[in-house]
């Protein structure tokens, strides 16, 4: 699974999302710090500066997310993640399908007259 925290794209091992009463959720994110070990350093940076993002992925997008507690296993190299998020919506794929590609042609096109 792939998701968007930023402007950056992770890859995650397995990612869990737990709706509570209201538009809050908690989701608990794995990923393989064998594979990834940069993720390692950005996330504990993230923690510690209480930064507050919005994750968008193939079946939910979460807005003012915030890194609750991440734990390391050191011995298998894999890093788990608790965000909090204050609002959860899952994504229809049509929107989302249609938000990645305006991204693409962002990137790809300056401009208008580009496309021609």
């Amino acid at each position: 699974m792939q998701i968007k925290i930023g402007d950056s794209i992770f890859n995650c091992l397995e990612g869990i999302v737990q709706l509570s009463l209201g538009s809050h959720a908690t989701l608990n994110l794995k990923f393989d710090l064998d594979k990834y070990p940069n993720y390692e350093k950005l996330f504990i940076k993230m923690y510690e500066s209480n930064t507050i993002f919005k994750i968008i992925s193939s079946n939910f997008e979460s807005i003012g997310s915030k890194i609750k507690s991440l734990d390391i296993d050191f011995s298998n190299k894999k890093m788990e993640l608790s965000i909090h998020a204050d609002i959860l919506n899952s994504k229809d794929l049509s929107v989302r399908r249609e938000e990645v590609i305006n991204e693409i042609l962002q990137k790809t096109f300056k401009d208008d007259k580009d496309i021609n």
